[in-house]
């Protein structure tokens, strides 16, 4: 099995005076994934980007302000690289008073475990690398936590969390300009200097995950999307909430098919509420997409019996076409859907019609299949047919 290794880093601090400027509304923990064999081309080709843009120095968001293009540019260039992102976004304005974590230990501990429990049980084999050292408080916390618990969940799980100090490594300063380039799509601060410009979206091709602290499914609200002309926005409003019941009563289960529904899912609702609403997302990367995530890969044919059926089945409306899968938030798309699945069941039914009207003529009308109790809705089907 090959081993992933996760370079983390954060954007904001502790703090929940929102009024000053320098302090953030959000806390963003971001992990950059690697698997074991890609790392020295990814660290060959970080160098080689870090000279470029900065010749005297890290990598660091901090440093890119708002000098959109150039973090655009960037960004660009460092997507062709094989690695995926996972970030835990948390909403600081959202946490209670009361609720015991506007203590910097108790936020920390809440954060890190939070992050703890969604690689850990997302990935079967990881090693941790992050800059341990410094003044970085929240970094060290997380070490702190991540060693204490430096212990495989069962006899069966390979995965054992190391920490590495890494002041100087090269991945870890992309996760660094990730962390702050996402900051502009939640942090208020940021947003407003953000000139339009939407990260999540930029990066969207390279994330796995978005873990939103509080859960934000309550809070999307299904808006018109003015670049899509054939958005409609009650049938994506329809569509979105079928999808969210689902997860929300699924979303603890142990079974491993519901399990990987509720994973293809997520990722469909991901790109519905973050990316451009009209993209449909190929079999194969929702497939590549369980495979990161630590599920073994399957065919195309058990993909779609075993995850996009049994959605539909539990009345998750999930559009198709010949370039993949999507939430539907248009009349076309959901059309895209009947008229591919017109394809399928109009030729068989075709077929099947005529294997037994060949039957019958051969035994004088002595077997007709559709007299049959078990066959009376095809029967009923082909005599609507012929009226």
């Amino acid at each position: 099995m090959i081993t992933k290794y996760a370079y983390i880093d954060e954007f904001g601090a502790f703090g929940y005076n929102f009024e000053n400027e320098g302090c953030s509304t959000h806390f963003i923990v971001t992990a950059i994934i690697v698997d074991e064999n890609d790392i020295s081309m990814v660290k060959h080709s970080v160098e080689i980007i870090r000279n470029k843009y900065f010749p005297n120095g890290e990598i660091k968001s901090s440093r890119i302000g708002k000098d959109h293009r150039k973090r655009i540019s960037i960004l660009n260039e460092l997507k062709v690289l094989p690695f995926k992102i996972f970030a835990l976004v948390c909403d600081k304005r959202k946490i209670f008073e009361q609720s015991g974590l506007r203590f910097k230990p108790s936020f920390y501990k809440f954060i890190n475990n939070l992050a703890y429990q969604e690689l850990r049980t997302s990935f079967s084999n990881l090693v941790i690398t992050a800059d341990e050292v410094g003044e970085n408080d929240y970094l060290q916390s997380f070490a702190k936590y991540i060693r204490e618990r430096e212990v495989p969940l069962s006899l069966f799980d390979q995965s054992l969390f190391r920490f590495e100090n890494s002041k100087d490594s090269l991945i870890i300063q992309v996760a660094d300009i990730i962390a702050g380039s996402l900051a502009y799509n939640y942090d208020e601060h940021k947003k407003e200097k953000a000139n339009g410009n939407n990260y999540i979206s930029i990066l969207s091709s390279k994330i796995l995950m978005i873990k939103e602290f509080p859960q934000t499914f309550a809070d999307f609200n299904i808006q018109q999307n003015d670049s899509n002309p054939q958005y409609n926005a009650q049938i994506a409003d329809i569509c979105y909430r079928k999808a969210k019941f689902f997860m929300e009563t699924h979303k603890g289960s142990d079974e491993l098919d519901i399990k990987q529904q509720v994973a293809v899912l997520d990722y469909l609702l991901f790109r519905f509420m973050n990316r451009s609403p009209l993209k449909y997302i190929p079999t194969q990367a929702l497939i590549n997409q369980l495979c990161y995530l630590g599920f073994d890969r399957m065919s195309i044919q058990a993909f779609r019996a075993k995850i996009i059926a049994k959605l539909r089945d539990s009345e998750v409306i999930i559009s198709s076409s010949p370039n993949g899968y999507k939430i539907p938030s248009s009349e076309e798309e959901l059309e895209d859907f009947i008229n591919r699945g017109k394809t399928i069941i109009l030729p068989m039914l075709s077929r099947l019609k005529k294997c037994n009207d060949i039957i019958k003529l051969g035994t004088s009308g002595g077997i007709d299949l559709f007299q049959r109790a078990e066959y009376q809705v095809l029967a009923n089907m082909f005599k609507e047919q012929n009226n």
